[in-house]
Parts: C-alpha cells; structure tokens; sequence
C-alpha cells in the first residue's frame, strides 16, 4: 500500500517537488515573527500522486504543556484545521506555521480530503460518494489520515504519512459463456456495489472510525479493461446483491456478503456468462432402447 509523505522542517522556507519526489526546491520564504519564532514549513514528498484535480488537506497541531503532550480537542487547537493544498508542484500552506517557542514539542495531524467547517475534530462526519464514477468523486471518496507525536523545534525534518483509511474494492469483468469474441466491452457495461453503509464518524486524534447510516448502492469508477473500483467504508457487507452489473439494460446480481478492512485493497473478478429471456423451445432426443425386438420371419 502506498502512501502519501509529508516531511515537516523547523527550516523557514515553503517546497515543492514533482509526485515522484526527485527533487526538493526552496520557494516563498516567509516573515519570521516579531519574537523569532521558527517556522514549521514542508518539504513535500509523495509516493502516490493523488487523484482527481486536486487534493486538499487539513492540518492539526497540539502543543505540549509541561512536558506532556495535550490532547487534541474538538476545536480551538492551536493549530485547528490549517488548509494545505496538493497541485502539480506539491505541498502548500494557505498561512505560515510557527512553533509555540524554541523549545515546545507538539503533535501533528493530518486528514484529506479537506472539509471546511469541522464542528469536532474528535467527531469527523463523513462519506464516501454513492456515485464515484468519475476521478473527482472517487478520490473526494478516499479518505486519508496520519499523525505524529512529541516533535521539537530542534528535531529537523521529520515525517508525517497519511494512509489510506478506507478499503478499495476493485471488480474485474471477465466474458464467458454465451459471448462471442468482443462482444463484452468496457463502454457497455456499468457497475454498482451494494449493501455498504455509506457514512461514518472518524476521530482525527486517533484514526478510528465507526461506521453509520443505511446501506446504499455505489456506482463504480470505470477503470478500462472491464476494470472498476470504488472506495467503501470497512464494514462487514452482509448478504446482500453485493455486485450488479449492467450490461446493455441486462442486469446481473452477484449475492454474496463481504467484510472489508481498512487500508486494504481488495479484487474480486465476475465471470459473466450471457442468459436468455422467457423460455427456449427445443426437440428432446429419442430414448434408446438397447434390447433387440426383431425375429425371423418366413421359411
């Protein structure tokens, strides 16, 4: 499972690297405070480009009060819910960052996609999309989360990696019986996934999530190939029509249950075999008797 890397710096300065993270460039050096403060700015490394137009991530940091670290509250931190945006060129700050002093340590947490008005920060409402069939929902779709604990001013740089909270299911399409060569294409076939529950309540402080709501289906991102996926809350799926396919107005239900753990990606592949409608009309075959009625006849 890859993951997304962010490397925090105690140096004043604000860089970008391409997604493959080949090279760190020094940009929009900021105003040191008044009191000297040192800045807390990124170097930005990722090992996954993220999908979609573009990534937004929030950013929560706790300071430590007398050698102990504070918990992160539902809001008023100080650092609460700081903007940062991913575009081609990495990793930035919508406002500079600065440590408390020159000597306090404090956690850093970290989430995406980014949600304006977070109420709780320990009670983070959200959900997946229940249509991602394009890039921008499925990765609105995938949540991601990491923390950091009891860094110092002096550490230097330092990492934060976000993982991929959810699961990915992946469903592969494969043409059997009844089809002829080419028939089964990509264009022609959509896919849904069903019986999930769609919404949940995440606590930023520690990545836990607790799954609510009702069931609904989810339409899935084609991927070409007669490939698709679609991000899920973990859950235990009970039976339920877990997968449908839609293949020119013929729909076919795959009913099975299925549980799904976080951070995991997950493949399953339908073999499709072609069904007629109504009835057939056809010529039973004789049954064969293997007994010899004949005799002899005549002198």
């Amino acid at each position: 499972m890859k993951r997304l890397l962010f490397y925090i710096s105690t140096v004043i300065l604000l860089a970008a690297c391409g997604s493959d993270g080949s090279d760190d460039t020094d940009t929009n050096v900021p105003e040191p405070p008044v009191d000297n403060r040192e800045s807390v700015q990124m170097t930005t490394r990722s090992d996954e480009a993220p999908q979609g137009d573009q990534l937004r991530a929030g950013l929560y940091m706790v300071n430590y009060r007398d050698g102990r670290s504070d918990e992160l509250l539902a809001d008023y931190n100080y650092v609460n819910n700081q903007l940062m945006t991913w575009t081609n060129n990495g990793w930035t700050l919508t406002a500079p960052i600065y440590w408390m002093d020159s000597e306090t340590r404090a956690d850093f947490y970290a989430y995406a996609p980014y949600q304006e008005e977070v109420p709780d920060a320990r009670q983070f409402s959200f959900s997946v999309q229940t249509d991602q069939t394009t890039a921008d929902a499925f990765a609105k779709s995938d949540f991601l989360w990491g923390k950091v604990e009891g860094q110092s001013p002096t550490d230097g740089k330092f990492n934060l990696s976000l993982r991929h909270l959810l699961s990915q299911l992946t469903i592969i399409v494969t043409a059997e019986a009844g089809f002829e060569e080419g028939e089964l294409q990509a264009s022609d076939v959509s896919v849904s996934i069903g019986g999930s529950k769609t919404s949940g309540v995440i606590d930023l402080a520690t990545g836990a999530l607790v799954v609510a709501g009702e069931a609904n289906d989810v339409k899935c991102l084609s991927c070409g190939d007669l490939s698709y996926k679609a991000v899920l809350l973990p859950q235990q799926i009970p039976f339920s029509n877990l997968i449908q396919i839609n293949w020119r107005g013929n729909v076919y239900t795959l009913q099975n249950s299925f549980k799904l753990e976080g951070t995991r990606q997950y493949s399953l592949t339908i073999k499709l075999k072609k069904t007629k409608s109504g009835f057939d009309i056809g010529i039973v075959g004789w049954d064969i008797i293997e007994e010899d009625f004949g005799g002899t006849i005549g002198g």
